[in-house]
């Protein structure tokens, strides 16, 4: 009988820029089969994933590099075509595509409208999944493990890099922002996202578990620090090049080119632009192994 370790969420979860071999879900896969030799890996989540409460659209899921909404994480859990009596995890994250990064990187999107997305989507959103993932895969001993994010920028990202990973966005720098202050409104939002996001996913996390006669989410912390950050002195994030055509640092490059073309016409040429170097601010092979650490160690497994 197969024992299964399910995936579920965005675009950290799906590996975005890393070789199958480098992504998280199939390091933990492979710690796991050493005493489950066994499981089947169903591998759900996909880049630019909403957890899509309220949503009503339905779209195909197209190639998992490419920055699309659905199958919203809701979905994903509905997804799932095995026996659930016989998923031995399940790995669950989200909340960010729902806010934007935009959001998160604008200037001039307030701290408090920040802090509002923030709750709405990382803690009230996220309480949804955590409710429809304990519901769907019912056997009490079913882990459910779920990760933090981390600090996009921090004071330890040179700034020479941040007008690069805001053009990625598709934003500007706005004049008036003085890139060399080590506490610049930039960084003090990406900070600012990463402790409050951190703050509502564990609060969701203790109240769907005080539901329950058996608690059985984790939380799994993979450590970042500021010296993690984009452009910081020990980067677990990919970044961009210097070059001025912002060329994309991580391993999949061509085949993510590809699909953004097949996802997106040439008259879209904007969204194929920033398709092409999605994995920017996304863990590289380092982050993504900082993450199956912190899984398995969730998971009572020593990596």
């Amino acid at each position: 009988m197969a024992a299964y370790l399910v995936t579920l969420g965005d675009s950290v979860h799906w590996g975005q820029g890393l070789l199958h071999a480098h992504k998280l879900h199939t390091i933990v896969g492979a710690e796991m089969r050493k005493t489950q030799p066994d499981l089947v890996d169903h591998f759900l989540a996909h880049s630019g994933a909403t957890i899509g409460v309220g949503a009503t659209v339905k779209r195909q899921r197209v190639h998992g590099e490419v920055p699309i909404a659905y199958p919203t994480i809701l979905e994903q859990v509905e997804g799932f075509v095995g026996a659930p009596a016989d998923v031995t995890a399940v790995l669950v994250n989200g909340g960010i595509n729902d806010i934007d990064i935009r959001n998160i990187l604008n200037p001039a999107v307030s701290p408090r409208t920040l802090s509002d997305l923030t709750v709405e989507h990382c803690y009230d959103s996220m309480r949804v999944v955590l409710e429809a993932v304990v519901h769907g895969f019912d056997n009490p001993a079913t882990a459910v493990v779920v990760t933090p994010y981390y600090p996009i920028l921090s004071p330890r990202s040179q700034p020479f890099g941040i007008p690069r990973l805001l053009a990625h966005q598709g934003l500007a720098v706005p004049r008036e922002l003085d890139l060399t202050i080590g506490t610049n409104p930039l960084v003090a939002r990406c900070l600012q996202f990463w402790n409050e996001s951190t703050v509502c996913l564990k609060r969701a996390i203790a109240e769907v578990n005080a539901a329950m006669a058996i608690p059985r989410i984790a939380f799994a912390d993979p450590g970042f620090t500021e010296n993690n950050a984009v452009f910081a002195g020990e980067p677990w994030l990919f970044g961009l090049g210097r070059d001025l055509t912002l060329p994309p640092q991580d391993e999949v490059i061509g085949e993510r080119h590809h699909a953004c073309d097949l996802a997106f016409p040439p008259i879209d040429w904007p969204t194929r632009e920033q398709c092409y170097r999605a994995s920017a601010g996304h863990p590289n092979v380092t982050g993504a192994r900082k993450y199956a650490d912190a899984i398995l160690t969730a998971l009572g497994l020593n990596p």
